[in-house]
């Protein structure tokens, strides 16, 4: 699960700068109802190209009003104006919550939210809808939005939507630094950024996966080890020098620029030319006699 927050001209000024320390990612505000300049959030724009610079997961949602096909075509037009320059690894969320609209009948709600889902869709973005628990379990139970994810606003410790959600805000008075006000908090149920890469929406591409090395060991070889065990992969930081260790291989890593890809029983990564099949040839005893009697013989004729 990933931590976030959702953000409006509520907060002011946000400082992204400090807050990316301390979340995965952000839902922001883009506008609410029609598609008017005046109705757009005013702190969208500085809120969506921060996180988009500084790497910050971000969706964001549309406050609706609306309450009948011709507003929800306005709101849609006014979604796509706002999110068409930026980039969005989660949702596009319709926000549904207002009393004209809770007020209308069933059916009708579920045309508008539908309409609004389906012309975001269409669009080529992955949409969600934002509703409290009783909306979503009154006015918008409804098999023909079963399909679209949603965002549950339900604030305390238990989450109890049995539907498909993949985003609960439990919280309103959430503390984040570098946001001056009580903010939102949110909890990620799935990976929308590899999601929605991977079905190639938001007008994302998917991220290339790197082509695998050949490796000379596997797992469950026996071997010998003449060098260092390493915390990490990268070998970064040494745990021991061995030589003429008995290891064997627990897992493997293809991935290219890894320095160390071989994890072994001694509980750290091994380099590959650290590695052999057969143990090293160590100075026999003879050898060792040798060695040691050129020494004595050499200080005697000094």
């Amino acid at each position: 699960m990933k931590h976030g927050i959702d953000v409006s001209s509520y907060q002011r000024t946000i400082d992204w700068e400090k807050a990316k320390e301390y979340i995965d990612f952000a839902i922001i505000r883009c506008g609410y109802g029609n598609n008017i300049p005046s109705q757009d959030d005013e702190q969208y724009h500085r809120n969506i190209s921060e996180c988009n610079r500084l790497n910050i997961p971000a969706g964001t949602y549309l406050f609706s009003y609306a309450t009948d096909i011709g507003m929800a075509q306005s709101e849609v037009e006014h979604t796509l104006r706002l999110i068409k320059n930026y980039q969005f690894e989660y949702p596009i969320f319709l926000d549904v919550e207002t009393r004209e609209q809770l007020a209308l009948p069933t059916d009708k709600l579920v045309e508008i939210v539908k309409y609004y889902c389906e012309k975001i869709e269409e669009a080529g973005y992955y949409v969600g809808i934002y509703a409290s628990l009783n909306t979503l379990n009154t006015k918008l139970n409804s098999n023909e939005l079963n399909r679209y994810d949603k965002w549950v606003a339900e604030w305390g410790k238990d989450f109890n939507y049995k539907g498909s959600s993949g985003l609960w805000q439990h919280t309103d008075n959430a503390s984040v630094s570098g946001i001056n006000t009580r903010v939102d908090g949110d909890i990620a149920f799935y990976n929308y950024p590899k999601i929605i890469r991977d079905k190639g929406l938001n007008h994302l591409k998917p991220i290339p996966k790197p082509d695998p090395i050949e490796l000379k060991y596997h797992v469950g070889d026996v071997l010998y080890l003449n060098g260092a065990v390493y915390k990490t992969e990268e070998a970064k930081e040494e745990i021991k020098e061995y030589k003429n260790q008995c290891v064997q291989i627990e897992k493997v890593n293809t991935s290219k620029k890894v320095a160390a890809p071989y994890y072994t029983n001694l509980n750290g990564y091994v380099k590959e030319e650290n590695l052999s099949s057969e143990i090293l040839t160590t100075p026999t005893i003879c050898d060792k006699i040798i060695t040691f009697l050129k020494r004595v013989f050499k200080r005697s004729e000094s």
